[in-house]
């Protein structure tokens, strides 16, 4: 955002570019009606115009070359008018309040104002060639001099209106600035004649790429896009190109430092008074926290938050699918740790987590991938098995008491491990899951209390020893 100083510098320089070209014009037209440019004094003009190129070109004082331009823009109508008295050249002098609203400054408002009126006066009054002899009257006069006045506070009254429009808009442009900074969203716009890619400061924020940037490699604008994400580029190009509609995509972007990131693109094309697409313009909206949530509640929709593992949806899911393709046998196993409520209790309840989380890499490391374990809740694991016979999962059973029997090293103090595992196996490739589950409970429970029955066949009414 330019600075008052600047804005001042930039308007000083349009002034001198106008100065010069009126400056040339005046004497294009006094050459083609005198037929020479003597009379008008242009050496003087050329000695001020240099003068105030030399201050522009300093980039100081502003504030007062604006004033001093003011002033020469003066001097030379007065040399104008000294030359050539007459009523033509004089309303030449209004030009200056004309100019004083260019800059939207009070200062050169009041004193073009000021400079005008006391020029009225001075050729009405004291001026020994007057311009106005023999043509105003006394009353004329007094209207000259009220018109002069006029200008003055008419000047001044648009200053203070474009003044208060300029600081409303400036409000809101900060207000603006700052609510596109709070909710990270970027602008962006490209330009189908020049092919070139404008971002604003926002967008620069969220991706770490610049506008120049992707003026040096025009390639940035598609390879910023995730590899897995770029149809959903190509996708939303099409929209606005082809289709000539507004387009909203969500990707993943990554930035120079490597960074992904999730962001939301909402683009329009525009098009021109005969209906050729000229410009694509958007905004980019950043989603990383909101896809992040997305994805964990996804995925505690079907795994248990302590040790990750799928929960009882899941397993529901990956049952009923075994069921509906026919797969048989299906076996599940029931295991519960043996005296964990002593581990809580001795070593506290992050001992107790930690050692589940421990159980569940365990666990997970003994079983086939197209098999599934999952925690029930507490101490509880069931273990779904697929096309195993009895004596197959009896192996494994052996295996998952092998492996835990090794204990748990938790800061330095040693666990003890042990399970308790029921067993039941469905021939018929379909079952009910609860049943199954109450089937294992039931024979997990018989061989915690030493029964020897580790598994039971689904249907049967008698368990097998």
């Amino acid at each position: 955002m330019h600075t008052d100083t600047d804005l001042i510098h930039q308007k000083n320089v349009w002034v001198l570019k106008m100065f010069a070209c009126f400056f040339a014009i005046a004497l294009v037209i006094n050459f083609i009606s005198n037929g020479s440019v003597t009379g008008m004094k242009p050496l003087i003009g050329f000695v001020l115009l240099l003068m105030l190129a030399g201050f522009v070109k300093s980039h100081r004082w502003p504030f007062i070359t604006m004033l001093l331009t003011i002033g020469f823009v003066f001097a030379y109508l007065h040399i104008l008018i000294s030359n050539d008295p007459s009523v033509v050249n004089y309303i030449f002098l209004g030009l200056i309040p004309l100019l004083s609203l260019f800059y939207q400054s009070y200062s050169a408002v009041i004193l073009s104002g000021v400079l005008y009126v006391l020029s009225g006066i001075y050729f009405m009054f004291m001026y020994d060639k007057t311009v106005f002899s023999g043509i105003v009257s006394s009353r004329d006069t007094a209207y000259i001099l009220l018109y002069d006045l006029f200008i003055l506070l008419f000047s001044l009254f648009c200053t203070y209106i474009n003044k208060s429009l300029s600081a409303r808009a400036e409000l809101s442009e900060d207000r603006l600035q700052a609510i596109l900074k709070s909710v990270s969203v970027g602008i962006w716009s490209y330009d189908l004649d020049t092919m070139q890619f404008e971002v604003s400061d926002g967008f620069e924020r969220i991706t770490g790429y610049t506008g120049e940037m992707f003026r040096n490699s025009p390639s940035c604008l598609k390879d910023f896009i995730y590899q897995e994400d770029q149809h959903l580029f190509q996708e939303c190009q099409k929209e606005m190109i082809l289709d000539r509609t507004s387009s909203v995509m969500e990707c993943r972007v990554i930035c120079p430092n490597g960074e992904l990131k999730w962001i939301q693109s909402r683009g329009t094309p525009y098009f021109n008074y005969t209906g050729n697409l000229v410009r694509l313009e958007g905004v980019i909206i950043e989603i990383s926290e909101r896809r992040q949530l997305e994805e964990t509640i996804q995925f505690l929709a079907y795994h248990d938050e302590l040790t990750g593992l799928p929960n009882r949806r899941q397993l529901s899911e990956k049952f009923a699918e075994y069921v509906e393709k026919g797969i048989q046998p299906l076996a599940l196993m029931f295991l519960d740790l043996n005296n964990f409520k002593e581990v809580n209790d001795t070593f506290g309840h992050d001992a107790g987590d930690s050692l589940l989380r421990h159980i569940a890499v365990k666990l997970s490391s003994l079983i086939r991938s197209e098999d599934m374990i999952c925690r029930l809740g507490g101490d509880e694991f069931v273990i779904l098995l697929k096309d195993l016979n009895e004596e197959s999962v009896l192996k494994v059973v052996e295996r998952i008491r092998t492996s835990l029997s090794e204990g748990y090293n938790y800061l330095g103090n040693w666990i003890d491990v042990s399970a308790s595992i029921g067993i039941c196996v469905s021939h018929e490739g379909k079952g009910n899951l609860d049943e199954m589950i109450r089937e294992a409970d039931a024979s997990m429970y018989e061989v915690k209390r030493g029964e020897n029955r580790s598994y039971r066949v689904y249907g049967e009414p008698n368990p097998v020893s």
